[in-house]
């Protein structure tokens, strides 16, 4: 028996000081192939020092075998140390065996450099070189998907699966071309293609974006089903907790809804549109105290964020605590865009106020975004009936009855008003 083989036993028996002592033995006595076959092993184990000895002994016996100088780059990869990583791949020329490999190896190294174009340069010679290799095809989808360029990453699935590859280095194509296809928006094609796959063999992950797809394409109960799966199979997924609320939303079920939000800000404390929306819920559920709590806190993580601000002043409209709502809203920078619902918020403020001037100025800030909303419409009508702007409040109801044509009471005012008229 070889003292490789004896050194394996004893590392599998837990027996650490015999090992290291037998690989004394194995660098004096054991033959070039055995000393290969050893580090392969020890690598994969994650003795990465023994095996970087074994390899760069070899290589100083054997400077021209490429795959000894691509297996220590590896090795310098999982140490951190891109610079040797570099070097050894530098020392592997066109014709050697192990080229290819080592701009593969190489393009891996650039990227977690962030050097992107120098990453595709060297793949796409890899692909030039073998372009029936799967490895670097994948390499090339991977590297795509990555990067965020999915049409790119679509193709390489695509070549792959065509050629017959629907898994490699433990990935699931068929998933990896569905999320890939769900990034550029073609939801029924991703759903489509994570179907192809099968709900079981999906990782959690692929759950995650399939209920995701499902609720894009409002079937809210597909996404309850898979969205939830994830989180019984582990509570801390966080991402999950948003969409399943959005889900149990659409699905008119608010109470379920907020359950999930409350679940998730304990997982999770950090996402303001996680509190956004449980603010929202807490509201419809009748729960004013706990909608402030949440609202707050969104607007905290996120205090820039306009649909925080809105969010907020919304709240402050409802629970008619106008002079708040109007205090904070005129703190808003207004030089930029601004969203027109901040106007209407406003001018609800104020008209509850009984200022008239200021209420008028900003229902008409908000008319050109909100003159189709029967909401606003409504609003502006009750305004200018009860300012007595008889030209504006005939036009505001001509524009409205246009929208909802059986609102009775809308047509009785306008009615009244042409009968004053006469």
């Amino acid at each position: 028996m070889s003292y490789a083989q004896k050194m394996l036993d004893a590392l599998e028996a837990g027996q650490m000081e015999t090992a290291r002592q037998l690989f004394t033995q194995v660098l004096k006595h054991d033959d070039d192939e055995t000393q290969y076959n050893l580090a392969e092993e020890l690598y994969a184990m994650g003795f990465n020092g023994q095996a970087k000895r074994l390899y760069q002994d070899l290589l100083g016996r054997y400077p021209d075998q490429g795959d000894l100088a691509t297996a220590l780059a590896d090795i310098a990869v999982s140490d951190g140390d891109t610079d040797a990583a570099l070097n050894y791949l530098s020392r592997i020329q066109p014709g050697d065996p192990a080229y290819v490999q080592s701009l593969v190896s190489a393009a891996d190294v650039y990227q977690t450099l962030g050097l992107y174009e120098v990453s595709e340069q060297k793949l796409l010679e890899a692909k030039k070189l073998a372009p029936k290799e799967p490895v670097v095809t994948f390499a090339l989808g991977e590297f795509y998907f990555d990067w965020g360029h999915f049409p790119q990453a679509i193709a390489a699935y695509n070549e792959l699966l065509a050629g017959g590859t629907k898994e490699l280095a433990g990935v699931n194509i068929e998933a990896r071309l569905a999320a890939s296809l769900a990034q550029t928006g073609q939801y029924e094609d991703a759903v489509a293609a994570y179907e192809d796959v099968g709900v079981d063999a999906l990782d959690l992950n692929g759950r995650f974006e399939l209920g995701g797809l499902y609720l894009q394409l409002d079937d809210p109960a597909k996404a309850i089903t898979n969205l939830q799966a994830v989180i019984d199979t582990d509570p801390s997924y966080a991402n999950a907790y948003l969409p399943l609320a959005r889900a149990y939303e659409a699905q008119n079920q608010p109470d379920k809804a907020l359950d999930t939000v409350q679940a998730g800000v304990m997982v999770d404390n950090t996402n303001p549109d996680l509190y956004a929306l449980g603010g929202k819920l807490a509201l419809s559920e009748d729960n004013p105290d706990l909608a402030e709590n949440y609202l707050q806190k969104a607007l905290k993580i996120d205090p820039e964020d306009q649909g925080n601000m809105l969010a907020w002043s919304n709240f402050l409209v409802q629970q008619e605590r106008d002079q708040e709502n109007i205090d904070f809203l005129s703190q808003i920078d207004r030089s930029g865009d601004v969203d027109p619902q901040i106007y209407w918020n406003m001018a609800k403020s104020y008209d509850r106020l009984d200022d008239v001037k200021k209420a008028r100025e900003n229902y008409l800030l908000a008319f050109n975004r909100f003159q189709d909303s029967p909401d606003f419409l409504h609003d502006l009508i009750d305004f200018f009936q009860s300012t007595g702007a008889r030209a504006e409040l005939k036009a505001a109801l001509v524009r409205y009855l246009k929208l909802v044509p059986t609102d009775d009471d809308m047509q009785m005012r306008l009615d009244e008003l042409n009968d004053e008229a006469d």
